[in-house]
Protein backbone atom coordinates (compact mmCIF):
# COMPACT_ATOMS: atom_id res chain seq x y z
CA UNK A 1 0.00 0.00 0.00
CA UNK A 2 2.68 2.32 1.08
CA UNK A 3 4.37 1.54 -2.21
CA UNK A 4 1.38 2.54 -4.46
CA UNK A 5 0.84 5.76 -2.42
CA UNK A 6 4.95 6.05 -3.62
CA UNK A 7 4.05 5.99 -6.98
CA UNK A 8 1.01 7.94 -7.04
CA UNK A 9 3.21 10.69 -5.47
CA UNK A 10 5.88 10.60 -7.83
CA UNK A 11 3.36 10.36 -10.66
CA UNK A 12 1.67 13.61 -10.12
CA UNK A 13 4.98 15.55 -9.14
CA UNK A 14 6.55 14.49 -12.21
CA UNK A 15 3.65 15.16 -14.51
CA UNK A 16 3.59 18.84 -14.17
CA UNK A 17 7.31 19.15 -14.19
CA UNK A 18 9.80 19.82 -17.44
CA UNK A 19 12.30 17.87 -18.14
CA UNK A 20 15.90 19.19 -17.90
CA UNK A 21 18.19 19.77 -20.44
CA UNK A 22 20.87 17.11 -19.79
CA UNK A 23 18.44 14.45 -19.74
CA UNK A 24 16.65 15.72 -22.92
CA UNK A 25 19.88 15.78 -24.72
CA UNK A 26 18.61 19.39 -26.94
CA UNK A 27 21.24 22.63 -26.38
CA UNK A 28 19.28 25.25 -26.31
CA UNK A 29 20.14 27.98 -28.52
CA UNK A 30 20.19 31.23 -26.31
CA UNK A 31 18.82 32.99 -28.93
CA UNK A 32 15.45 30.72 -29.22
CA UNK A 33 15.00 30.62 -25.40
CA UNK A 34 11.46 31.07 -24.11
CA UNK A 35 11.28 34.50 -23.63
CA UNK A 36 12.81 35.45 -26.91
CA UNK A 37 10.37 33.23 -28.59
CA UNK A 38 6.99 34.80 -27.24
CA UNK A 39 8.48 38.49 -27.50
CA UNK A 40 8.85 36.86 -31.40
CA UNK A 41 5.74 35.48 -31.67
CA UNK A 42 4.16 39.09 -29.86
CA UNK A 43 5.94 41.16 -32.48
CA UNK A 44 5.18 38.91 -35.56
CA UNK A 45 1.15 39.54 -34.42
CA UNK A 46 1.62 43.38 -34.42
CA UNK A 47 3.23 43.51 -37.99
CA UNK A 48 0.29 41.12 -38.73
CA UNK A 49 2.70 38.24 -40.27
CA UNK A 50 0.62 34.93 -40.35
CA UNK A 51 0.39 32.53 -37.97
CA UNK A 52 1.24 29.95 -40.28
CA UNK A 53 5.39 31.06 -41.06
CA UNK A 54 5.74 31.26 -37.52
CA UNK A 55 9.15 29.62 -36.17
CA UNK A 56 8.76 26.64 -34.12
CA UNK A 57 9.71 26.83 -30.55
CA UNK A 58 12.05 24.10 -29.38
CA UNK A 59 10.15 21.00 -27.86
CA UNK A 60 9.74 20.79 -24.30
CA UNK A 61 7.57 17.83 -23.03
CA UNK A 62 6.86 16.02 -19.79
CA UNK A 63 9.02 13.90 -18.64
CA UNK A 64 7.70 10.13 -19.07
CA UNK A 65 6.32 8.60 -15.79
CA UNK A 66 7.86 5.96 -14.41
CA UNK A 67 8.45 4.41 -10.97
CA UNK A 68 10.15 1.68 -9.87
CA UNK A 69 11.20 -1.01 -12.87
CA UNK A 70 8.37 -3.15 -11.71
CA UNK A 71 5.14 -1.96 -11.81
CA UNK A 72 5.61 0.87 -14.52
CA UNK A 73 2.47 3.01 -16.07
CA UNK A 74 2.82 5.63 -18.57
CA UNK A 75 1.03 8.43 -19.17
CA UNK A 76 2.14 11.56 -20.82
CA UNK A 77 1.31 14.99 -21.08
CA UNK A 78 3.15 16.89 -23.57
CA UNK A 79 3.03 20.34 -24.29
CA UNK A 80 4.75 21.79 -27.50
CA UNK A 81 4.70 24.39 -29.74
CA UNK A 82 2.58 23.95 -32.27
CA UNK A 83 3.50 23.43 -36.41
CA UNK A 84 0.37 23.78 -38.40
CA UNK A 85 -0.07 20.84 -39.65
CA UNK A 86 -4.56 20.76 -39.56
CA UNK A 87 -6.01 21.24 -42.56
CA UNK A 88 -6.69 24.79 -43.73
CA UNK A 89 -10.34 23.97 -43.69
CA UNK A 90 -10.13 23.55 -40.23
CA UNK A 91 -7.74 26.25 -38.94
CA UNK A 92 -9.53 29.19 -41.04
CA UNK A 93 -12.77 28.91 -40.50
CA UNK A 94 -12.06 28.88 -36.67
CA UNK A 95 -12.11 31.64 -34.55
CA UNK A 96 -9.41 32.49 -32.26
CA UNK A 97 -11.29 33.55 -29.38
CA UNK A 98 -15.01 33.46 -29.00
CA UNK A 99 -16.24 32.04 -25.65
CA UNK A 100 -19.70 32.97 -26.20
CA UNK A 101 -20.33 31.70 -30.01
CA UNK A 102 -22.57 28.43 -30.12
CA UNK A 103 -21.25 27.76 -33.55
CA UNK A 104 -18.01 28.53 -33.06
CA UNK A 105 -18.04 25.86 -29.91
CA UNK A 106 -19.55 22.68 -31.95
CA UNK A 107 -16.63 23.59 -35.04
CA UNK A 108 -14.00 23.07 -32.21
CA UNK A 109 -15.99 19.98 -31.32
CA UNK A 110 -16.32 18.67 -34.77
CA UNK A 111 -12.14 17.79 -34.66
CA UNK A 112 -12.66 15.43 -32.60
CA UNK A 113 -14.72 13.13 -33.92
CA UNK A 114 -12.60 11.01 -35.89
CA UNK A 115 -11.92 7.89 -34.27
CA UNK A 116 -8.11 7.62 -35.57
CA UNK A 117 -7.24 11.04 -34.15
CA UNK A 118 -9.47 11.03 -30.32
CA UNK A 119 -11.01 8.01 -28.94
CA UNK A 120 -13.75 8.16 -25.85
CA UNK A 121 -12.29 9.90 -22.51
CA UNK A 122 -13.88 10.44 -19.24
CA UNK A 123 -16.50 12.68 -19.03
CA UNK A 124 -14.07 15.41 -17.57
CA UNK A 125 -11.48 14.90 -19.58
CA UNK A 126 -13.84 14.73 -22.84
CA UNK A 127 -13.73 16.78 -25.71
CA UNK A 128 -16.28 19.45 -24.85
CA UNK A 129 -14.15 20.23 -21.87
CA UNK A 130 -11.36 20.89 -23.96
CA UNK A 131 -13.55 22.23 -26.84
CA UNK A 132 -14.85 24.37 -23.93
CA UNK A 133 -11.63 25.94 -23.41
CA UNK A 134 -10.21 26.63 -26.68
CA UNK A 135 -8.44 23.82 -27.71
CA UNK A 136 -9.48 21.51 -31.18
CA UNK A 137 -7.92 18.30 -32.05
CA UNK A 138 -4.49 18.31 -34.13
CA UNK A 139 -3.36 14.83 -34.52
CA UNK A 140 -3.30 11.05 -32.75
CA UNK A 141 -4.57 12.24 -29.05
CA UNK A 142 -3.25 15.58 -29.34
CA UNK A 143 -4.80 18.86 -28.45
CA UNK A 144 -4.37 22.28 -29.53
CA UNK A 145 -5.13 25.69 -28.67
CA UNK A 146 -6.39 28.11 -31.51
CA UNK A 147 -4.66 31.52 -29.84
CA UNK A 148 -1.66 30.59 -28.19
CA UNK A 149 -1.20 27.45 -30.46
CA UNK A 150 0.32 25.34 -27.48
CA UNK A 151 -0.47 21.18 -27.74
CA UNK A 152 -0.88 18.52 -25.27
CA UNK A 153 -0.80 15.25 -25.92
CA UNK A 154 -3.47 13.33 -24.00
CA UNK A 155 -2.96 9.51 -23.40
CA UNK A 156 -5.04 7.97 -20.70
CA UNK A 157 -4.28 4.18 -21.78
CA UNK A 158 -2.26 2.72 -18.86
CA UNK A 159 -0.99 -0.70 -19.70
CA UNK A 160 0.31 -3.10 -16.78
CA UNK A 161 3.54 -4.90 -17.41
CA UNK A 162 3.57 -8.24 -17.76
CA UNK A 163 4.39 -10.29 -14.67
CA UNK A 164 2.96 -7.59 -12.09
CA UNK A 165 -0.14 -7.88 -9.86
CA UNK A 166 -1.68 -4.66 -9.12
CA UNK A 167 -4.90 -4.15 -7.09
CA UNK A 168 -7.55 -2.97 -8.67
CA UNK A 169 -7.66 -0.46 -6.17
CA UNK A 170 -4.18 0.92 -6.81
CA UNK A 171 -5.20 1.17 -10.72
CA UNK A 172 -8.35 2.76 -9.60
CA UNK A 173 -6.66 5.36 -7.33
CA UNK A 174 -3.97 6.08 -10.33
CA UNK A 175 -6.84 7.11 -13.22
CA UNK A 176 -8.14 9.24 -10.83
CA UNK A 177 -5.39 10.93 -10.27
CA UNK A 178 -4.28 10.79 -14.13
CA UNK A 179 -8.02 12.43 -14.89
CA UNK A 180 -7.49 15.27 -12.17
CA UNK A 181 -4.30 16.33 -13.76
CA UNK A 182 -5.44 16.42 -17.24
CA UNK A 183 -8.53 18.43 -16.06
CA UNK A 184 -5.93 21.05 -14.34
CA UNK A 185 -4.30 20.86 -17.88
CA UNK A 186 -7.31 22.30 -19.79
CA UNK A 187 -6.55 25.65 -18.31
CA UNK A 188 -2.74 25.47 -16.79
CA UNK A 189 -1.32 24.50 -20.71
CA UNK A 190 -2.63 27.62 -21.93
CA UNK A 191 0.14 30.21 -21.88
CA UNK A 192 0.10 32.54 -19.29
CA UNK A 193 -1.18 35.28 -21.26
CA UNK A 194 -3.58 33.21 -23.08
CA UNK A 195 -7.29 34.63 -23.26
CA UNK A 196 -8.78 31.08 -23.09
CA UNK A 197 -6.62 30.24 -19.76
CA UNK A 198 -8.83 33.05 -17.81
CA UNK A 199 -12.26 32.67 -19.34
CA UNK A 200 -13.78 29.85 -21.33
CA UNK A 201 -17.25 28.60 -22.55
CA UNK A 202 -20.16 28.82 -20.25
CA UNK A 203 -21.92 25.32 -19.45
CA UNK A 204 -25.43 26.85 -20.70
CA UNK A 205 -23.57 27.00 -24.47
CA UNK A 206 -24.71 23.58 -25.77
CA UNK A 207 -28.35 23.80 -24.82
CA UNK A 208 -30.68 23.80 -27.76
CA UNK A 209 -33.21 27.13 -27.60
CA UNK A 210 -36.77 26.40 -28.88
CA UNK A 211 -37.72 30.27 -27.61
CA UNK A 212 -38.60 31.25 -31.27
CA UNK A 213 -41.32 28.90 -32.82
CA UNK A 214 -40.66 30.32 -36.36
CA UNK A 215 -37.14 29.22 -35.47
CA UNK A 216 -38.05 25.97 -33.90
CA UNK A 217 -40.62 24.78 -36.77
CA UNK A 218 -38.03 25.77 -39.31
CA UNK A 219 -35.37 23.85 -38.14
CA UNK A 220 -37.62 20.90 -37.76
CA UNK A 221 -38.53 21.21 -41.61
CA UNK A 222 -35.38 21.79 -42.37
CA UNK A 223 -34.24 18.54 -40.44
CA UNK A 224 -37.27 16.54 -42.36
CA UNK A 225 -36.52 17.51 -45.83
CA UNK A 226 -32.67 16.38 -45.31
CA UNK A 227 -33.48 12.91 -44.35
CA UNK A 228 -36.60 12.63 -46.73
CA UNK A 229 -33.97 13.14 -49.51
CA UNK A 230 -32.31 9.82 -48.12
CA UNK A 231 -35.77 7.70 -48.08
CA UNK A 232 -34.40 5.13 -49.86
CA UNK A 233 -32.06 4.45 -47.22
CA UNK A 234 -34.25 5.25 -44.16
CA UNK A 235 -35.60 2.79 -41.67
CA UNK A 236 -39.13 1.61 -41.93
CA UNK A 237 -41.52 3.08 -39.08
CA UNK A 238 -41.41 -0.61 -37.30
CA UNK A 239 -37.39 -0.63 -37.54
CA UNK A 240 -37.55 2.33 -34.39
CA UNK A 241 -37.29 2.11 -31.64
CA UNK A 242 -39.75 5.28 -30.10
CA UNK A 243 -40.06 6.19 -26.17
CA UNK A 244 -44.06 5.91 -25.11
CA UNK A 245 -44.16 9.91 -25.16
CA UNK A 246 -42.88 10.32 -28.77
CA UNK A 247 -46.56 9.34 -30.37
CA UNK A 248 -46.19 10.35 -34.24
CA UNK A 249 -50.07 10.90 -34.68
CA UNK A 250 -50.58 12.96 -31.65
CA UNK A 251 -47.24 15.55 -33.46
CA UNK A 252 -49.06 15.15 -36.72
CA UNK A 253 -52.30 16.58 -35.42
CA UNK A 254 -50.57 19.23 -33.85
CA UNK A 255 -47.95 20.63 -36.08
CA UNK A 256 -49.24 23.85 -37.86
CA UNK A 257 -51.46 23.68 -40.82
CA UNK A 258 -49.22 23.67 -44.08
CA UNK A 259 -46.44 22.26 -42.12
CA UNK A 260 -45.49 19.55 -44.86
CA UNK A 261 -47.27 21.69 -47.63
CA UNK A 262 -45.98 25.37 -47.23
CA UNK A 263 -42.83 26.45 -49.78
CA UNK A 264 -40.26 27.47 -47.56
CA UNK A 265 -36.91 28.61 -48.71
CA UNK A 266 -34.64 25.79 -50.12
CA UNK A 267 -32.69 23.85 -47.71
CA UNK A 268 -29.17 23.27 -48.49
CA UNK A 269 -27.52 20.00 -47.70
CA UNK A 270 -24.33 20.27 -48.50
CA UNK A 271 -24.18 20.43 -52.61
CA UNK A 272 -27.73 19.05 -52.83
CA UNK A 273 -30.40 21.88 -52.86
CA UNK A 274 -33.54 20.54 -51.52
CA UNK A 275 -36.52 22.53 -52.51
CA UNK A 276 -40.08 21.99 -51.38
CA UNK A 277 -43.47 22.43 -52.98
CA UNK A 278 -46.89 23.76 -52.35
CA UNK A 279 -48.31 20.35 -52.58
CA UNK A 280 -49.53 18.11 -50.53
CA UNK A 281 -47.21 14.91 -49.88
CA UNK A 282 -47.43 11.75 -47.93
CA UNK A 283 -45.96 12.25 -44.83
CA UNK A 284 -42.73 10.38 -44.25
CA UNK A 285 -43.44 9.11 -40.56
CA UNK A 286 -39.75 7.66 -40.17
CA UNK A 287 -38.28 10.84 -41.03
CA UNK A 288 -40.52 13.52 -39.18
CA UNK A 289 -39.35 10.76 -35.79
CA UNK A 290 -35.68 10.87 -36.54
CA UNK A 291 -35.99 14.97 -37.09
CA UNK A 292 -37.98 15.31 -33.45
CA UNK A 293 -35.21 13.39 -32.18
CA UNK A 294 -32.64 15.89 -33.21
CA UNK A 295 -31.39 13.67 -36.71
CA UNK A 296 -31.32 15.47 -39.89
CA UNK A 297 -29.06 14.67 -42.97
CA UNK A 298 -24.53 14.03 -43.04
CA UNK A 299 -22.69 16.20 -45.07
CA UNK A 300 -19.01 15.75 -45.00
CA UNK A 301 -16.85 18.67 -46.03
CA UNK A 302 -15.07 16.96 -48.33
CA UNK A 303 -16.94 14.50 -50.16
CA UNK A 304 -20.22 16.73 -49.45
CA UNK A 305 -23.56 15.18 -49.05
CA UNK A 306 -23.72 11.42 -47.82
CA UNK A 307 -26.48 9.79 -48.75
CA UNK A 308 -27.59 7.05 -46.83
CA UNK A 309 -26.12 8.75 -43.36
CA UNK A 310 -27.36 10.98 -41.12
CA UNK A 311 -25.88 12.84 -37.99
CA UNK A 312 -26.55 15.08 -34.92
CA UNK A 313 -25.39 18.79 -35.34
CA UNK A 314 -25.23 19.07 -31.89
CA UNK A 315 -22.64 16.04 -30.20
CA UNK A 316 -21.52 15.26 -33.93
CA UNK A 317 -22.55 11.50 -33.70
CA UNK A 318 -22.75 9.56 -37.72
CA UNK A 319 -25.23 7.16 -38.16
CA UNK A 320 -25.51 4.88 -40.91
CA UNK A 321 -29.37 4.23 -42.04
CA UNK A 322 -29.01 1.80 -44.28
CA UNK A 323 -28.15 -0.60 -40.59
CA UNK A 324 -31.09 -0.16 -39.36
CA UNK A 325 -33.08 -0.82 -42.65
CA UNK A 326 -35.20 -3.76 -43.25
CA UNK A 327 -33.65 -5.67 -46.33
CA UNK A 328 -37.00 -7.14 -47.59
CA UNK A 329 -40.69 -6.49 -46.38
CA UNK A 330 -43.31 -7.53 -48.29
CA UNK A 331 -46.55 -5.32 -48.74
CA UNK A 332 -48.72 -6.58 -45.17
CA UNK A 333 -45.11 -5.16 -43.69
CA UNK A 334 -43.53 -8.40 -42.72
CA UNK A 335 -40.02 -8.91 -42.51
CA UNK A 336 -38.71 -11.28 -44.85
CA UNK A 337 -35.24 -9.98 -44.70
CA UNK A 338 -33.97 -8.58 -41.87
CA UNK A 339 -31.51 -5.53 -41.20
CA UNK A 340 -27.87 -6.24 -40.12
CA UNK A 341 -29.09 -4.34 -36.69
CA UNK A 342 -32.25 -5.50 -35.27
CA UNK A 343 -33.90 -2.05 -34.44
CA UNK A 344 -32.88 1.73 -34.02
CA UNK A 345 -33.54 3.66 -31.05
CA UNK A 346 -32.73 7.45 -32.12
CA UNK A 347 -32.02 8.47 -28.40
CA UNK A 348 -29.46 6.05 -27.49
CA UNK A 349 -27.50 7.07 -30.19
CA UNK A 350 -26.85 10.27 -29.37
CA UNK A 351 -23.71 10.92 -27.17
CA UNK A 352 -24.10 11.25 -23.20
CA UNK A 353 -23.13 15.09 -23.16
CA UNK A 354 -25.83 15.90 -26.62
CA UNK A 355 -28.48 18.14 -24.99
CA UNK A 356 -31.30 16.58 -27.21
CA UNK A 357 -30.99 13.36 -24.76
CA UNK A 358 -29.18 14.67 -21.69
CA UNK A 359 -31.18 16.77 -19.40
CA UNK A 360 -28.79 17.97 -17.29
CA UNK A 361 -26.98 19.64 -20.57
CA UNK A 362 -30.25 20.93 -21.58
CA UNK A 363 -31.25 22.33 -18.43
CA UNK A 364 -28.43 24.32 -17.65
CA UNK A 365 -29.09 28.03 -18.48
CA UNK A 366 -32.62 27.53 -18.72
CA UNK A 367 -35.80 27.85 -16.44
CA UNK A 368 -35.28 25.62 -12.65
CA UNK A 369 -38.31 23.94 -13.30
CA UNK A 370 -37.90 22.87 -16.22
CA UNK A 371 -35.82 19.05 -17.00
CA UNK A 372 -36.53 18.05 -20.18
CA UNK A 373 -33.90 16.92 -22.77
CA UNK A 374 -34.16 18.57 -26.09
CA UNK A 375 -36.72 16.24 -27.63
CA UNK A 376 -38.56 16.58 -25.01
CA UNK A 377 -38.79 20.63 -24.99
CA UNK A 378 -39.28 20.38 -28.17
CA UNK A 379 -42.40 18.29 -28.46
CA UNK A 380 -43.50 20.74 -25.09
CA UNK A 381 -43.35 23.83 -27.83
CA UNK A 382 -45.66 22.01 -30.54
CA UNK A 383 -47.79 21.56 -27.96
CA UNK A 384 -47.79 25.11 -26.89
CA UNK A 385 -48.00 26.22 -30.33
CA UNK A 386 -50.79 24.23 -31.07
CA UNK A 387 -52.78 25.23 -27.75
CA UNK A 388 -52.29 28.50 -28.18
CA UNK A 389 -53.69 28.44 -31.82
CA UNK A 390 -56.40 26.43 -30.78
CA UNK A 391 -57.33 29.47 -28.17
CA UNK A 392 -56.70 32.37 -31.02
CA UNK A 393 -59.11 29.80 -33.56
CA UNK A 394 -61.75 30.08 -30.91
CA UNK A 395 -61.86 33.77 -30.52
CA UNK A 396 -61.89 34.15 -34.16
CA UNK A 397 -65.02 32.23 -34.48
CA UNK A 398 -66.30 33.80 -31.50
CA UNK A 399 -65.55 36.94 -32.97
CA UNK A 400 -67.62 35.52 -36.73
CA UNK A 401 -70.45 34.41 -34.76
CA UNK A 402 -71.06 37.86 -32.68
CA UNK A 403 -70.64 40.12 -36.20
CA UNK A 404 -73.13 37.93 -38.12
CA UNK A 405 -75.40 38.31 -35.24
CA UNK A 406 -75.11 41.72 -34.92
CA UNK A 407 -75.61 42.11 -38.79
CA UNK A 408 -78.36 40.14 -39.10
CA UNK A 409 -79.92 42.00 -36.18
CA UNK A 410 -79.13 45.54 -38.11
CA UNK A 411 -79.87 44.24 -41.43
CA UNK A 412 -83.47 43.97 -42.86
CA UNK A 413 -84.11 40.67 -44.63
CA UNK A 414 -83.70 40.39 -47.84
CA UNK A 415 -86.69 38.09 -48.09
CA UNK A 416 -89.21 40.54 -46.90
CA UNK A 417 -92.61 40.21 -47.56
CA UNK A 418 -95.03 43.13 -49.60
CA UNK A 419 -97.32 43.32 -46.30
CA UNK A 420 -93.75 44.08 -44.02
CA UNK A 421 -93.20 46.68 -46.77
CA UNK A 422 -96.50 48.08 -46.72
CA UNK A 423 -96.07 48.18 -43.08
CA UNK A 424 -92.96 50.17 -43.30
CA UNK A 425 -94.09 52.69 -45.26
CA UNK A 426 -97.14 53.32 -43.11
CA UNK A 427 -95.53 53.82 -40.28
CA UNK A 428 -92.91 56.20 -42.22
CA UNK A 429 -96.03 58.23 -43.29
CA UNK A 430 -97.22 58.25 -39.42
CA UNK A 431 -93.88 60.05 -38.67
CA UNK A 432 -94.35 62.40 -41.24
CA UNK A 433 -98.13 63.55 -39.75
CA UNK A 434 -96.53 63.37 -36.19
CA UNK A 435 -93.75 65.66 -37.31
CA UNK A 436 -96.41 68.13 -38.91
CA UNK A 437 -98.31 68.05 -36.19
CA UNK A 438 -95.68 69.43 -33.85
CA UNK A 439 -94.37 71.61 -36.02
CA UNK A 440 -98.03 73.02 -35.95
CA UNK A 441 -98.24 73.21 -32.04
CA UNK A 442 -94.63 74.82 -32.09
CA UNK A 443 -95.64 77.43 -34.12
CA UNK A 444 -98.95 77.63 -31.87
CA UNK A 445 -97.11 78.08 -28.49
CA UNK A 446 -94.66 80.34 -30.51
CA UNK A 447 -97.51 82.85 -30.93
CA UNK A 448 -99.21 82.50 -28.07
CA UNK A 449 -95.67 83.77 -25.90
CA UNK A 450 -95.10 86.69 -28.24
CA UNK A 451 -98.44 88.06 -27.35
CA UNK A 452 -97.77 87.48 -23.89
CA UNK A 453 -94.71 89.24 -24.02
CA UNK A 454 -96.66 92.18 -25.81
CA UNK A 455 -98.75 92.25 -22.90
CA UNK A 456 -95.49 92.52 -20.11
CA UNK A 457 -94.60 95.31 -22.09
CA UNK A 458 -97.68 97.47 -22.50
CA UNK A 459 -98.14 97.30 -18.65
CA UNK A 460 -94.78 98.22 -17.72
CA UNK A 461 -94.95 101.36 -20.21
CA UNK A 462 -98.63 102.53 -18.74
CA UNK A 463 -97.64 101.73 -14.67
CA UNK A 464 -93.85 103.98 -14.71
CA UNK A 465 -95.97 107.59 -15.65
CA UNK A 466 -98.04 106.88 -12.78
CA UNK A 467 -95.22 105.95 -10.10
CA UNK A 468 -93.57 109.56 -11.45
CA UNK A 469 -96.46 111.71 -10.58
CA UNK A 470 -96.68 109.98 -7.11
CA UNK A 471 -92.81 110.53 -6.24
CA UNK A 472 -93.07 114.48 -7.64
CA UNK A 473 -96.22 115.02 -5.17
CA UNK A 474 -94.62 113.45 -2.15
CA UNK A 475 -91.57 115.79 -2.76
CA UNK A 476 -93.57 118.89 -3.19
Amino acid sequence: MHATKRKLNALLQELGSSRSEANSGIVMDPDSSPTSHQDLLAKRRRLGFPEATAPVQPVSSLSSLSSSPKGRRTATATTIASTTTTTPDTTETLSKYCPGDRHQLLKRLATFQELTDWTPKPDKVGEVQWAKRGWICHGKETVRCLLCHKQVVVKLDYKEPQGQDASALASAEVENALEEKYAELIVSSHQQDCLWRRRGCDDALLRISFSNAKATFTALRERYDELCARHASLPYEFNLRLPPELDIDQVLSQLPPGFFSRADKPAKSGSVTITTTAVDQPVNRAALALALTGWQGLTNRRIGTVANSASCHTCLRRLGLWMFRSKEVDQNGHILTPAPMDFLDPLAEHRSFCPWTSPETQSKGGPQAADFAGWQALLQSVRNESSLRSVYAGRSHHLAATTTTTVRETTPSIHSTVDEAETGLAVEADDKARDAKDKERWARLRKVKSMLNTKKLRRSTVGKPESIKSNHSSGG
